[in-house]
């Protein structure tokens, strides 16, 4: 879901309830409602003006699936009602915010008790999925992360491969449970159940140093994704500039570290019999 930068500045103001449209976040607050969504964030000295940090959050979202989400639970009618809305007025809460997706394409609509985001054709938009998982999958993924970094969208290239480690790591996770988790926004807990069901424990005794260097380096390009991610966002740009060079090693970082993820995921497949 892509909006416009006129509309990115509206849900700023919107999100953080400096508008008065929804309920008044704090900082605090902020920062675990985008938590949930796979930022990275804590509330410290220096935190930036409330509607500042939220519009970069979304401007961080923008053009990925979470940004569907994201406006989603802001609207999630329980918030509304503990915040002292009328049950019988959340339409009229909700009119505003459509005011501006309309001229994006989309809209907000209820379907049973919650608010859905839908297009122009008024279907639900449904998250993409990773559903059959493969190298061309991956391959065409990080094409759209390199033509980000072509078009000078560094920050938004080093999100969209944030994001596809994250989108690969899950599918493989919920293939092996058979069902939908709920994912805390940290790439380094995804590791490690994928780590487990992989079975990529490291063990001295089995692999030579040499491999057990590299798969330890493993842990280091999720940790440093997951940091980068957050950390070339406009409201550190006094501390760190994201650099050309900087978003191409987090994108190829990320091919090699979901190429080698597929490729043990085939690997076990075909050691234990399974063709999923």
């Amino acid at each position: 879901m892509k909006v416009s930068e006129r509309t990115i500045k509206f849900l700023g103001k919107t999100l953080c309830g400096d508008n008065k449209i929804l309920p008044y976040k704090t900082g605090p607050q902020l920062v675990d409602f985008f938590v949930e969504f796979g930022a990275d964030d804590r509330y410290e000295e220096g935190f930036p003006s409330r509607w500042k940090y939220t519009e970069e959050k979304v401007r961080q979202f923008n053009g990925t699936q979470g940004l569907k989400l994201i406006i989603e639970n802001s609207v999630d009618p329980r918030d509304l009602i503990e915040a002292g809305a009328d049950p019988e007025e959340l339409d009229a809460i909700i009119k505003p915010i459509n005011d501006y997706l309309r001229y994006e394409g989309f809209e907000l609509k209820k379907v049973g008790e919650f608010y859905k985001v839908h297009d122009s054709k008024g279907i639900v938009v449904e998250p993409e999925t990773v559903k059959g998982l493969n190298h061309e999958f991956i391959q065409e993924q990080i094409t759209k992360c390199h033509t980000k970094i072509d078009q000078g969208d560094f920050n938004g290239a080093i999100t969209n491969a944030r994001s596809l480690a994250e989108a690969v790591m899950i599918e493989i996770i919920e293939q092996h449970e058979g069902k939908e988790i709920k994912n805390d926004g940290k790439l380094d807990n995804l590791y490690k159940q994928v780590k487990k069901i992989l079975n990529l424990t490291i063990d001295p005794h089995v692999l030579p140093p040499t491999v057990i260097q590299i798969l330890s380096g493993l842990d280091s390009i999720t940790s440093g994704l997951s940091g980068l991610s957050n950390n070339s966002g406009d409201r550190h740009a006094n501390k760190f500039k994201t650099l050309k060079h900087h978003a191409r090693l987090a994108v190829n970082a990320t091919m090699t570290f979901v190429d080698f993820l597929l490729d043990s995921k085939e690997y076990q497949n075909i050691k234990n019999g399974n063709n999923n």
